[in-house]
């Protein structure tokens, strides 16, 4: 298992949370409307082979995805996005904590129950039990909040069944308490509480699982934040990645497309931490079947054995929807490295961390975005753990630039962009 650590900024804007006549949603900010799973304190331990659709993390605390486990999605540890999203979290919690408010109803729920558009509030903990159907009316703007001042246990193989347009985005669970989902149960909403979140072995959640303060764990689930991560608004008939030498050929076409302003091709080392390696201009708005192609030179140059590819899809208003994933194996020789730079965007002094599989020279290299050699030095790498300042990087004018780090045939390049 490893810890994730990632740095990241972002511009940060207030949307209020949807609402109707019947119910008052959480406000959440887009920060926090990214993550899938996320806690202010606490760890994040997702084992087995566990699938994530969305951002997950910790502000404070260790963040682990085990193989097979997979990520779609970007890792904050940490980081400028999980202070925010911790602050975040915090203060929707706070304005919805209020459980002496709203229909009240009696443990347990379920068992073929049926509820209309509210705001409904169980003075004690509550389990949830067989079927629970939250039946919107017809109406996809119809908002259940469900306020329960104490533990939520959702039963072994319970089902929350959204019917009659009732949409998962628009339903809450503020939990004064614990919250377990049960194996094989089916849950769906965003859920806001102040202590620890377990989802069980091969149960399935649509939502989001954000705590104030409290460990996160997944076994062999599936968790996706369909805000975040939804099929190409494009029909995307093949993507393909394939050796061509040294180098990955990727290959995609599409039948149709919808305001479809560019492709980012991206890459990872591990299949959870994408970069940007290329940018390819969509069609805009085309019935006519369009092709692409990307090349990436660096796949034996990569310090891992195998290279992940993905295709992030950009809209015209700058939306993002994720390709599936293809894999290519290096021809890797010698030791390895795995670079990061941070912080990334930064203004300040910029450090690199350089995990090496073996001691020895390594020449470092930061050139700008059109190839130009700004700064080449050479450094004596130990085995494991390296953190190195790079001092060159406090002069350089805005923009984006690469750090190339090379030790005999083993190169790694990561991106670095200035504000």
């Amino acid at each position: 298992m490893k810890k994730i650590i990632l740095s990241a900024l972002v511009s940060i804007g207030w949307l209020a949370g949807a609402q109707n006549s019947f119910g008052q949603a959480p406000t959440l900010t887009p920060t926090a409307r990214s993550f899938t799973l996320f806690t202010a304190i606490g760890d994040v331990t997702s084992t087995g082979a566990t699938s994530i659709t969305g951002d997950i993390g910790t502000d404070k605390g260790a963040l682990t995805v085990s193989s097979p486990g997979i990520l779609a999605g970007t890792a904050h540890n940490g980081d400028g996005v999980s202070a925010v999203a911790a602050d975040d979290v915090q203060t929707a919690y706070n304005s919805s904590a209020v459980f002496t408010t709203g229909t009240i109803l009696s443990d347990p729920l379920g068992n073929r129950q049926d509820l209309s558009p509210d705001t409904y509030r169980v003075g004690t903990g509550t389990t949830v039990t067989g079927d629970l159907n939250l039946d919107g009316g017809g109406d996809p703007n119809a908002v259940f909040v469900f306020k329960i001042n104490g533990a939520l246990t959702v039963s072994a193989a319970a089902n929350v069944r959204l019917v009659n347009s009732t949409k998962w985005e628009n339903v809450y669970w503020v939990v004064n308490g614990q919250v377990d989902i049960g194996s094989y149960a089916a849950f769906k909403g965003t859920i806001i509480a102040n202590s620890a979140i377990n989802i069980l072995a091969n149960a399935r959640m649509q939502g989001r699982a954000l705590s104030t303060g409290g460990n996160i764990t997944l076994d062999t689930n599936a968790v996706t934040n369909t805000l975040v991560a939804q099929p190409l608004p494009v029909e995307l008939v093949s993507f393909t990645a394939d050796r061509r030498g040294g180098n990955a050929l990727l290959r995609w076409a599409t039948a149709i497309e919808k305001n479809n302003a560019y492709f980012a091709v991206q890459s990872s080392l591990d299949g959870r931490e994408y970069t940007t390696i290329g940018k390819v201009t969509g069609h805009g708005s085309s019935s006519s079947p369009q092709t692409y192609a990307w090349t990436d030179t660096n796949l034996d140059g990569a310090a891992a054995s195998a290279v992940y590819y993905r295709l992030a899809q950009v809209d015209a208003d700058s939306s993002t929807h994720y390709s599936p994933v293809r894999t290519l194996a290096t021809t890797l020789v010698g030791g390895r490295l795995q670079v990061q730079a941070y912080p990334s965007p930064s203004q300040s002094p910029c450090n690199l961390r350089i995990e090496a599989t073996q001691a020895g020279p390594a020449t470092l290299r930061l050139t700008d975005a059109l190839g130009h050699l700004v700064a080449e030095r050479q450094h004596l790498l130990v085995l494991g753990s390296n953190l190195l300042s790079l001092e060159d990087a406090t002069r350089l004018a805005p923009g984006v630039y690469l750090v190339q780090v090379a030790q005999g045939n083993v190169r790694q390049t990561v991106r670095l962009v200035r504000e």
